[in-house]
């Protein structure tokens, strides 16, 4: 099968949507083809990645936006007529994103389109007084998007029941390779740093809410001593840096910036217990790695993360921004010695071999 994929978010940009991609790649290239379209420094192609000119987002320079004028040009229209496109597969609601509408009206393709991201709830990038209007504009740019779409995917019951569309919607979360969570060693790391590990992964930024996690410190450490890890990068740093700093909490946290693929399994590895106080999920697939090693998960009951986290079960949910809570629930589970083990064995559900047949499956019902 030959397919097209539309992105406005790629390598070397590391975030929720980025490494699903390459998650369901990596399997599906076993028997189909993967075409990507995403945005670059320049309109070039790179084997089967076609790049689109595009600038850096000024309040977030990892991401880049590609030109508005692309969208008059006929060049995607030529490409997936010139390698048979059989399915067109968009995952974002972009600039990029639009070409893949465009592509799908011209050719007649069928359009899939997956909601991985509540980006209403992105607009703090935009000025006070701005932030409703752009909210309202969103809202309606989405629905104009999905009446477009033959099918729409949801990573989660949640998003599913919250989603302006009234088409079909397919729940298929993205899976992670359990297996390579299971192998990894932080024996290394774990000798470094010497004492517990509280840890954190994902995109440094406002609304994983990692400020929660310095609010409760200081209740965890009245407890026990431990270090608080937090593995990412992203524009909001500096400012979490600050507020470590202003709280006298140097010696507790350590920001390790990003970390490569190969080596973040060890992280997991060498961690006591994953934290995700975020209230901004579709899915969370950090959680499910967490688990995949065999860590406990403290999480928000919020959005769709209890479909995961199951409380008692495959963690431990508090109720969003509550650092009391938060931080007895922590506690909780660092005493917890089989909660580590019920996790590991709930998140098989969500390996990658099963979530990508269920994507080859629609797939196939879609173009027959």
């Amino acid at each position: 099968m030959e397919i097209a994929w539309f992105t406005d978010t790629w390598l070397p940009t590391r975030d929720g949507v980025v490494n699903s991609l390459l998650s369901f790649k990596k399997i599906l290239e076993k028997d189909n083809e993967i075409f990507i379209f995403a945005p670059g420094n320049e309109n070039k192609r790179n084997e089967n990645i076609f790049y689109f000119k595009s600038k850096p987002f000024k309040k977030y320079p990892n991401y880049r936006i590609a030109s508005f004028s692309s969208l008059f040009s006929k060049r995607v229209i030529k490409i997936v007529k010139e390698f048979n496109i059989d399915i067109i597969h968009s995952h974002s609601p972009g600039i990029v994103g639009t070409h893949a509408v465009i592509a799908s009206h011209a050719t007649k393709i069928p359009l899939i389109f997956t909601y991985h991201t509540f980006i209403q709830e992105s607009v703090y990038f935009f000025s006070y007084g701005m932030q409703d209007f752009a909210k309202k504009l969103l809202n309606l740019w989405l629905k104009w998007y999905f009446r477009r779409c033959n099918t729409i995917i949801a990573p989660s019951k949640y998003v599913a029941n919250n989603l302006p569309f009234y088409g079909e919607i397919k729940i298929i979360p993205t899976g992670i390779d359990t297996k390579k969570f299971e192998s990894a060693n932080g024996k290394k790391i774990k000798e470094e740093i010497g004492k517990p590990i509280i840890l954190h992964v994902g995109r440094v930024v406002r609304e994983k809410n990692i400020d929660l996690i310095i609010d409760a410190a200081p209740l965890i450490l009245k407890k026990i001593d431990v270090k608080f890890v937090i593995v990412g990068e992203g524009p909001y740093r500096k400012e979490l840096e600050e507020k470590v700093k202003k709280k006298g909490l140097d010696e507790n946290f350590i920001f390790t910036g990003f970390v490569q693929d190969r080596k973040l399994p060890s992280y997991y590895k060498a961690a006591d217990i994953f934290v995700f106080p975020s209230t901004y999920e579709t899915q969370g697939i950090v959680a499910l790695e967490a688990m995949a090693a065999g860590l406990p998960v403290v999480a928000a009951r919020a959005k769709a993360i209890p479909e995961f986290v199951i409380d008692g079960e495959s963690g431990y949910l508090f109720e969003p921004n509550n650092e009391k809570e938060f931080a007895e629930k922590i506690l909780i589970a660092l005493e917890d010695k089989e909660i580590g083990m019920k996790a590991k064995k709930f998140v098989k559900r969500y390996d990658i071999e099963k979530m990508a047949e269920k994507l080859v499956d629609l797939y196939d019902r879609i173009r027959n």
